[in-house]
């Protein structure tokens, strides 16, 4: 069956996720300026930014009485961390002497998730918007969906593929001064093919156009 494998974005958003590689980097890191492998003023900026981001974190997670203003300052100082440590991330891929092997150790990496499509199903959502019904969905890392719908309970008589995660159906009303439902559901396309499960169906009722 088809894997779809995905780059998670480096670092990780999540808080527990980006802490993780943050002590480790910390902890690892200073070993391979001594031996010349890491530069010394890009890595010792680095780990003072680490540093002065994690006391920031600690103080946000710690401290409850004044946790708003907490989360306001390093909401407002992590973001320029994270730039950092990307560009520092760039760097190192560039680098020859940081070597595969130090860059795994170091965490220093897009994580790879390795997923099959046999599972999957679309996650539609649907909504009225001016008068048409509208499918929304979870596209990535597929490249689409198979989309089937129906007006007013008849047959499944309409198949479009939608490679956007918005859908909107502009097929003229049935009866425009009655309310129409109009129910969808979807497969997933990934390369080409129709795979996983289909999904829920969503119903969206378009009032009356008067």
């Amino acid at each position: 069956m088809p894997t779809v494998i995905s780059k998670k974005e480096f670092p990780e958003t999540k808080e527990v996720d980006f802490s993780r590689k943050r002590d480790n980097f910390l902890l690892k890191a200073p070993q391979y300026v001594e031996t010349g492998i890491l530069p010394r003023e890009e890595t010792e900026s680095l780990i003072q930014s680490l540093n002065e981001d994690k006391q920031r974190m600690d103080k946000k997670n710690g401290d409850k009485k004044i946790a708003h203003d907490s989360n306001v300052v390093f909401h407002e100082k992590h973001p320029a961390v994270v730039t950092q440590l990307r560009a520092y991330k760039r760097m190192s891929d560039n680098n020859p002497l940081i070597t595969p092997e130090i860059r795994q150790e170091l965490e220093l990496y897009n994580e790879e998730k390795t997923e099959t499509t046999n599972g999957k199903k679309p996650d539609l959502k649907g909504r009225e918007v001016g008068g048409l019904a509208q499918v929304t969905y979870t596209k990535k890392p597929m490249h689409g969906i198979l989309l089937y719908a129906r007006i007013n309970g008849g047959e499944y008589d309409f198949e479009t593929l939608v490679k956007d995660s918005k859908f909107t159906d502009t097929r003229p009303r049935k009866t425009p001064k009655e309310v129409e439902i109009r129910e969808y559901y979807a497969y997933y396309i990934f390369e080409g093919k129709k795979v996983g499960k289909q999904s829920e169906i969503v119903r969206i009722v378009l009032n009356p156009i008067e």
